[in-house]
This record gives C-alpha cells, structure tokens and sequence, in this order.
C-alpha cells in the first residue's frame, strides 16, 4: 500500500515548462548558445543545468567560473513567468485524493525552497503538503544532482519502506531516482522530457494526466487489501 507520494514540483503539479524555456532561451543567448524550441528543450533538458547549457553551444569555461549568474539570469526571467502559471490539470484532485486516504504528499525539487513556497501559498495549495525538499542557493541545479540523496535521506529519517513510496515526475531523472531507491516509479508526458525519452526509462507506469494516478493508487491499496 503506498503510503507517500513524492512529486516533482516543475513540470509535474506546476505548468510551468514554456516559462522555463523561455529562462533557459534567455541563458542561452546571454552566455553565447543557441535558443532552442520546445521539441529540442524535451529531448535535451538535463540537470546538471550546466550539462544542458553546454550541449547548446555556451561556453564551459563562463558556465563554470559564473553559476551564481547564470542563476541570476535564468531566475530573473523564470520567477516573472512562474507567476502566471497554473498547476498542472487534476493536480489540486489528486492531491485531495491523497489527503481523504491519509496518504502524504511531499515535493523534490530541483528549484528553491524559498520559490516553491511562494508559488504554493500563491496557488493556495500549501496545505495539502506535507514536506518540501528543494534547493537553498540558486546555483545548485547549474553545477550537480542532489536529489536522489534528499529523498534518500528523508525516506531514512521517516522510516518509509521502499514499497510503500512512490516518486512522480516529468524528466527521467525522477524515474533514475525511484530506482535507485527501490521505489515505484510514475512518468508524467508534457513536462520537460520527451515521450520517448520517459518510455526508455522504463517506469512502472507513464501517464499523461495528473487524475490517471488515482486509478493507480486505488488500484495499489485494493492490491494490498487483499
């Protein structure tokens, strides 16, 4: 029976993936790359940021000596966006689903602790989560991973057993993550990752709207009844 859904936060409960094109885009031509389009984005997103950036043409010596603003730039445009954005749809259903069935709702992001807040109180959907796992310095997704060992160190801190997790996302990096942890794994289309690349991945399940993820669970706690 799953007991804790761990989201992604961009992407996944926030439509937010054009805002972060166009911050990238700006990235891009500000330190010498080319802009790309949203078919390219998908099939090329990665983090380390700084892998993304380089692969389109920035140079790996001004990426490297100045993250901080690289940061700067991407997040001068990205929070303006973010702003306007909705959550994805079927979100706040699903997050309703989890809290009516005692099932807890945290989020792993690659952005910052401080961003995250702000865009769920903005959207009034704070409540619903039970913990927040992000980034304190904005730099931190330009230059290394780090969320396969926030999630790992929490499920140890919670004393979560591996069936009873399960981590969603729209980049293969969620699905790398669930793995790795021995976690069930969700794949979400139209956020930063191609289709193609999520079915190589190979998740336990790849859906395209938020309210299929019911079915999954109820589906799970019926298994686990019987």
């Amino acid at each position: 029976m799953i007991k804790l859904v761990i989201f992604d936060w961009n992407g996944v409960l926030l439509s937010d993936t054009k805002a972060c094109l166009e911050a990238d885009n700006r990235v891009l031509r500000r330190f010498g790359g080319r802009p790309v389009d949203l078919q390219q984005f998908r099939e090329t997103f990665v983090i380390p940021l700084s892998r993304f950036y380089l692969k389109h043409g920035c140079a790996k010596n001004v990426i490297a000596r100045k993250p901080e603003k690289v940061a700067e730039v991407f997040h001068s445009v990205y929070e303006a966006r973010a702003n306007k954005c909705r959550t994805r749809r079927g979100a706040r259903q699903l997050l309703q689903y989890c809290q009516n069935h005692s099932i807890k709702t945290v989020i792993l992001s690659n952005h910052t602790v401080q961003g995250v807040t702000g865009q769920l109180k903005r959207l009034k959907i704070e409540s619903y989560i039970s913990d927040l796992l992000a980034n304190t310095v904005l730099k931190s997704s330009i230059e290394a991973r780090n969320k396969l060992e926030k999630a790992g160190r929490y499920l140890s801190l919670k004393r979560y057993r591996p069936g009873e997790v399960m981590i969603v996302g729209d980049t293969v990096e969620e699905v790398e993550i669930g793995k790795a942890l021995g976690l069930k794994t969700v794949a979400i289309t139209g956020g930063y990752n191609s289709n193609t690349r999520l079915k190589d991945s190979r998740p336990d399940y790849l859906i395209n709207r938020l309210t299929e993820l019911i079915k999954i669970l109820k589906e799970r706690t019926n298994k686990a009844d019987l």
